[in-house]
């Protein structure tokens, strides 16, 4: 299954989706010149002119670009969320010390930890009510699903693992696959701070918007359903703590309103 004919699924259940066929074209375009890359690893640089380099780069930007807008779309249209989870996860890999090549992939790999929701059964995805035992597996296999989508393509490898494993949690009760502490990849442990900073601070159907401060305590200190201690890796939470101000700041710059 293509990524193309994934998303040519989902505009059918979301007819005001505007992404034309020549987008869709475009976005199978990318993915086969992605593809193509675990094929041509052993190619040394001077064999690929940077002309072509340069047009598959541009064509991962929009493929990325493409995935993130849809997956955004279909869980329920929030606004600049991938953006600023993107900006989070970047400023947080520079904060706790990571290298330029870690940091620039976190920084367009982020957005796409939700993409296996465009996958999700719609009727489970859209549900008002609480789920049953089986729509909530449903709903968490969302991690599976946009593994299994991004992994095909060697250039999104973290995306890949970032998808897998953000709801994972530092004592080993997350999913899907009860990882705890450092076997958790350091991506998705950032992203997850970063994604859920971002969710308390959005209002959804389920929950108001929270100011900066409530959003920074319960991360910091937990609240009723959010043990901090138990869901984030420590080292990330007192970095996070010393540099909260500038999550609120890339808040207000990518604010929705």
């Amino acid at each position: 299954m293509t990524e193309a004919f994934i998303l040519s699924e989902y505009i059918d259940h979301h007819p005001g989706l505007a992404i034309d066929q020549r987008d869709m074209a475009a976005v199978q375009r990318a993915f086969d010149l992605i593809a193509a890359d675990g094929e041509t690893e052993t190619q040394t640089p001077p064999l690929v002119p940077a002309a072509t380099v340069q047009q598959s780069k541009q064509e991962l930007e929009n493929t990325i670009y493409f995935l993130a807008r849809a997956a955004q779309i279909y869980d329920e249209g929030t606004g600049n969320h991938t953006r600023r989870v993107n900006e989070y996860s970047f400023f947080l890999a520079q904060t706790v010390g990571m290298d330029t090549a870690f940091c620039e992939e976190i920084h367009y790999s982020a957005q796409l930890h939700d993409l296996g929701k465009i996958s999700v059964d719609p009727i489970v995805l859209g549900k008002a009510g609480p789920l049953s035992e089986t729509e909530r597996q449903e709903m968490d296999n969302h991690t599976i699903y946009g593994h299994r989508i991004l992994s095909q393509s060697p250039n999104l490898a973290m995306a890949a693992e970032i998808a897998l494993n953000h709801h994972e949690k530092w004592d080993g009760t997350g999913y899907p696959n009860a990882l705890g502490g450092e076997d958790i990849p350091l991506s998705a442990r950032i992203t997850q701070i970063a994604d859920i900073y971002d969710a308390l601070r959005t209002a959804r159907s389920y929950k108001p918007a929270f100011d900066h401060e409530t959003a920074r305590s319960i991360i910091i200190s937990g609240d009723a359903r959010i043990d901090s201690v138990g869901h984030f890796d420590p080292k990330l939470v007192e970095a996070f703590s010393d540099t909260h101000a500038d999550f609120d700041r890339i808040w207000r710059e990518l604010s929705d309103g």
